[in-house]
């Protein structure tokens, strides 16, 4: 169970602590990521995620970050991401949805941004989420049938999707030149008005993630069938641009 943290702040001061007494001067930045690091942060049920620029000879100590990461774990803090500079300047072709992720939706703790300047190539991108839209939406029909008639296991399953989900929204978002709103539910909806979805499943969605009633089996069908039948439409999309 996660110990409660009021905000993330409050934890910056020991845990940047933590890192430099393990590497000194190794630790050229440490960055919060994701939801966190944005208008959505719920106490005790949010992940709080950072990630931490070592430099090589850092990296090659990475043990010594163990006990950090046991020490945070209980509190909701996620195993960050710890990666070099030039690690970071060569993968974003790689990853740009992941980098983008993080670049639009990150606070600087510590050190220098290596994200500030971070160019994401549109082409890389479109290529990355016309390949994840399609994984991801493989992984919902698998999903759907997966679950059987276990209530829990579905709706595990469509909460799962949301973080996945608005990662991708964003970078199509980005890909068409268009604003990110701030919230998740807001990053949905627009996306839904652009690509011409049907954007009744959203409510039900977030409503599903709010809220700790449990919704019977033919609704939490319903919802799912909804979900992949829009992310479908939204593929095809996607194939066109």
């Amino acid at each position: 169970m996660k110990k409660l943290l009021q905000s993330p702040e409050s934890i910056f001061k020991e845990y940047i602590a933590d890192w430099q007494t393990a590497f000194g001067r190794e630790v050229e930045a440490i960055l919060l990521y994701g939801s966190a690091a944005a208008s959505e942060y719920v106490a005790g049920k949010s992940d709080i995620n950072f990630l931490v620029m070592l430099t090589p000879a850092g990296m090659a100590k990475l043990r010594q970050a163990v006990a950090i990461t046991e020490k945070w774990r209980p509190h909701g803090v996620q195993i960050p991401r710890v990666l070099t500079r030039d690690y970071i300047r060569a993968s974003s072709d790689s990853f740009p949805i992941e980098f983008l992720d993080m670049k639009l939706r990150h606070r600087l703790v510590f050190g220098v941004d290596p994200l500030a300047d971070l160019e994401i190539s549109p082409q890389n991108l479109r290529l990355q989420l016309e390949r994840e839209f399609k994984g991801n939406l493989l992984h919902l029909r698998e999903g759907l049938l997966g679950a059987g008639y276990d209530r829990d296991v579905l709706r595990e399953l469509l909460l799962r999707t949301i973080p996945a989900f608005a990662a991708l929204f964003e970078a199509f978002l980005f890909l068409k030149n268009e604003s990110i709103p701030p919230t998740r539910q807001e990053i949905f909806q627009k996306v839904a008005a652009i690509a011409n979805l049907d954007s009744g499943f959203i409510a039900d969605l977030f409503h599903l993630q709010e809220k700790s009633e449990r919704l019977y089996r033919e609704e939490l069908w319903k919802l799912m069938e909804d979900y992949i039948a829009q992310i479908e439409k939204l593929t095809t999309y996607i194939d066109r641009i």
